[in-house]
């Protein structure tokens, strides 16, 4: 009886830490309900801890994957395409053409990459258009990278999406419960049906509403107060998109439609900030340092060339979150949400009958990307194709 109950419980346990992942959301709330914000803060500071010596000693002894996309899903997309016009030219008459078209604009030149140590994995800092939808190596509206930005764990990986951003157009919704349902501001959590037939990415927001009270606008709604001295980024109408200090580098303006705030800037003017170390509630809300948890962290950012970033992986502390986007060629970065399952990046791909196939950025990422097909509690933000600026550029958009 004892052998039985001891296989059961190890059968128990070991089936909780394979699906870890899936009750830590609930479970985190719960114990925030019961033994408050504070002591629940140390409880996951304690469990990263532990975490981060069990994925250490695991490495160590067995080894483990040094490319986050090294098992490639083949997906087939379809894109429809417009009619084909056939117009009759004889030799017998002439035809007035009009002034000549400019050429197309430049294909998006992603940023050159800088290495983090002394000997890289193949791929790693190297762009490319593979498994991502719209795109092609002559022709890229996204392409894809891989930084190691941790010697002391070769196994944090972090992987990078870049995207043109005069070919897409950003769109931040709130959640049905976060960031202000405590204020009684609910987002609609949902994509638009009309946004759907473009869509090819969507990823996580920032944190929870009342975990530090980053302010957010968007669908019209005051979600939470915008706030000076917070790293933020903003999308106009006419699409382009903004990002720095709130009060410092941009402020409300006319033609604004979204903001989300999270944290301070990992990067700033190129560099990496000195504030990424800082503890207490600059990275959050209470008092135990969440800069230094080892976890999954996300990111989006924006190339000196105004191109849009999103980095996400595991094993990371801000620190080394920031080392990866700088590495990326980040010009100015900020975080967003921490911790699986929250930390998600889904890419869609159009199918005949106008149903979209979802699928993960990276393998290890922890949840399903149709999750953003759904509606939902949190906020996030998704990309959907958009070339009216690219293919009608103004000269200062022009690249």
């Amino acid at each position: 009886m004892l052998l039985t109950l001891a296989v059961l419980f190890l059968g128990v346990m070991g089936y909780g830490y394979t699906h870890k992942s899936e009750f830590s959301a609930q479970a985190a709330d719960l114990s925030r309900r019961v033994i408050g914000d504070e002591n629940t803060a140390r409880v996951e500071a304690w469990y990263f801890r532990v975490q981060d010596r069990i994925d250490r000693t695991k490495y160590r002894l067995l080894g483990g994957d040094t490319d986050p996309f090294a098992i490639e899903e083949v997906v087939v997309q379809f894109v429809k395409q417009p009619p084909q016009q056939v117009i009759d030219i004889t030799l017998e008459h002439s035809y007035d053409f009009g002034p000549e078209l400019p050429p197309p604009p430049k294909p998006m030149t992603p940023p050159e990459t800088i290495p983090l140590r002394d000997t890289l994995e193949a791929g790693e800092g190297v762009w490319t258009t593979a498994s991502l939808p719209r795109t092609s190596p002559d022709d890229p509206v996204l392409m894809r990278t891989f930084i190691r930005p941790d010697k002391s764990r070769p196994y944090a990986l972090v992987g990078v999406l870049l995207m043109d951003s005069r070919r897409v157009m950003l769109h931040m919704v709130g959640g049905t419960a976060d960031p202000g349902g405590d204020r009684g501001v609910k987002g609609p959590g949902v994509i638009p049906q009309d946004d759907r037939a473009n869509l090819i990415a969507a990823w996580n927001g920032g944190f929870k509403g009342p975990h530090g009270g980053f302010g957010m606008v968007a669908n019209g709604k005051e979600y939470r107060p915008l706030r000076n001295g917070l790293a933020s980024i903003a999308v106009m109408q006419d699409g382009t998109i903004k990002m720095g200090e709130w009060g410092n580098d941009i402020a409300w303006e006319e033609g604004m439609v979204a903001v989300r705030q999270n944290a301070v800037l990992l990067v700033r003017n190129g560099e990496i900030s000195r504030r990424v170390t800082e503890g207490n509630d600059t990275w959050g809300y209470v008092n135990v340092n969440s800069a230094e948890f080892i976890t999954w962290r996300s990111a989006v950012g924006l190339t000196r060339d105004g191109n849009l970033l999103y980095a996400s992986g595991n094993s990371l502390s801000a620190e080394t979150l920031a080392k990866a986007l700088y590495a990326a060629g980040a010009h100015t970065a900020m975080q967003l949400d921490i911790n699986t399952p929250y930390v998600l990046l889904g890419t869609y791909f159009p199918q005949p009958d106008g149903s979209l196939t979802s699928q993960k950025f990276m393998d290890t990422m922890s949840d399903n990307p149709g999750r953003f097909l759904k509606s939902q509690e949190r906020d996030f933000m998704y990309i959907t194709v958009d070339e009216t600026r690219y293919r009608n550029p103004t000269p200062a958009a022009a690249r």
